[in-house]
């Protein structure tokens, strides 16, 4: 079953993230964790991992794009980004790792 994009929340990215065993400090400067980005223009989920998490999609000079998007999360101290293919992630949902603990 695929599922839909719409259904990857910052809580799914993080618990994807866990599960790999991706250290929550930044590579560059150790900051203690870094931010999923998510959209919450109201900011009525922050800190509930329920909010969509933000997909972006690079588009190549003639219109096309690379056939995947990615999710990333962000260090607030230094600005490094950390790109996750969605591929992965609708995978990782898919074997039922988006179940909540």
């Amino acid at each position: 079953m695929i599922r839909v994009l719409e259904q990857v929340t910052g809580g799914v990215i993080k618990r994807f993230l866990d599960s790999k065993g991706v250290p929550k400090n930044c590579p560059l400067c150790s900051q203690d964790e870094m931010s999923i980005s998510i959209f919450d223009p109201e900011g009525e989920q922050a800190g509930t991992g329920k909010a969509p998490a933000v997909r972006v999609i690079h588009e190549l000079p003639d219109g096309t794009h690379r056939g995947y998007g990615e999710f990333l999360r962000v260090c607030l101290n230094c600005g490094y980004i950390h790109y996750i293919r969605d591929t992965e992630v609708l995978a990782f949902m898919d074997e039922g790792g988006d179940n909540e603990l």
